[in-house]
């Protein structure tokens, strides 16, 4: 059997709860239990998605602030069926037949920074959007449950769900790749004529912008109360790659804006790309079955990403510190 080439990939995970919370906010409440119930399932049809072997994880790095991440698979539990083969001297035969199959995949997420680390350990394993529905999937069921809750808690005092769904909306999640300036040059570089870049700001956690520009123009969005905000820059003469390329690497480093290019190639056929295209990945040889052993090697290989300058981190806010500090007592 032939062994299947392992890569990180990363992405930045923003979950929030309408306007005002973000993942840590209901760490406890909403998003621990999500990933650690095992009794949750997505299903379609024959196939049905699940977190396994799911626990919190303590990262310490020496003398620095400690790092807690939840660590565990994606399991896509599903049935291939066959229909027909081929047959040396008769040609198609019809031979109906099912195999079962569980391609996973292993996820780290920090919630320090709320940076996911991603390896598709099989073939076919489920890609990192499936991840992100799924994990929606779950935190929505345990935000009906603790919505409910809290209406049955006071009852006496008449507060209505419609009012507790506005101090706490159902969540939301994005999950932006991490980009690599590397592939966003390959790429940028495969258009004859790039007629457009679009750059969608996204709602984030609780951090900011390493640039500027794009903190300026976040605070702006949100200021306004905004849903969605878009800087666009077209030419169907054609923009500068060279000035284009800089402008995505300073958007996309910390995974906090979506970026689409449209254009032609040098065929004349149209290209169109986003942050998938130029996702940053690096390769891993294995992985560990034993989860803290796991988590700690892919942290460590994640951190020489950030050491090397490839990824870029924003600081960690007070708040923040405070309830990875209220964790770390609570679950170590």
């Amino acid at each position: 059997m032939s062994k299947i080439s392992l890569n990180m990939e990363m992405g930045n995970l923003i979950c929030r709860f309408g306007t005002k919370k973000v993942l840590l906010d209901l760490v406890n409440e909403i998003v621990l239990p999500g990933f650690l119930d095992d009794t949750l399932v997505r299903s379609y049809g024959k196939t049905s998605y699940f977190f396994h072997d799911v626990k919190p994880v303590l990262l310490n790095e020496k003398g620095k602030e400690p790092v807690v991440a939840v660590i565990g698979r994606l399991i896509k539990d599903t049935t291939l069926e066959r229909e027909q083969v081929f047959e040396k001297g008769k040609g198609i035969v019809r031979k109906t037949g099912e195999m079962a199959s569980a391609p996973s995949a292993m996820f780290l997420l920090i919630l320090n920074n709320h940076r996911l680390i991603y390896v598709r350990e099989t073939k076919n394993a489920p890609k990192m959007e499936t991840f992100r529905a799924t994990l929606l999937s779950f935190l929505r069921n345990k935000h009906k449950s603790y919505i409910d809750a809290l209406h049955k808690e006071n009852k006496s005092k008449k507060v209505t769900k419609n009012k507790l769904l506005d101090d706490t909306p159902r969540p939301t999640i994005e999950l932006i790749p991490l980009t690599s300036d590397e592939d966003i040059e390959t790429f940028v570089k495969k258009y004859d004529v790039l007629k457009s870049v679009e750059i969608s700001l996204s709602d984030r956690n609780d951090e900011s912008d390493n640039d500027p520009f794009f903190e300026a123009m976040q605070k702006r969005k949100d200021a306004m109360g905004s849903k969605k905000s878009t800087i666009v820059h077209s030419n169907s003469k054609g923009l500068d790659k060279a000035e284009v390329i800089v402008e995505i690497s300073e958007a996309t480093e910390q995974g906090n804006q979506i970026v689409k290019l449209s254009g032609v190639d040098c065929s004349g056929d149209i290209l169109r790309g986003n942050n998938e295209e130029f996702q940053l990945r690096k390769h891993v040889e294995k992985v560990s079955n034993n989860s803290q052993k796991a988590a700690n090697e892919l942290f460590t290989s994640f951190q020489e990403l950030v050491e090397d300058g490839l990824v870029k981190l924003p600081q960690t806010s007070e708040k923040a510190k405070k309830i990875i500090g209220s964790l770390v007592q609570r679950l170590f």
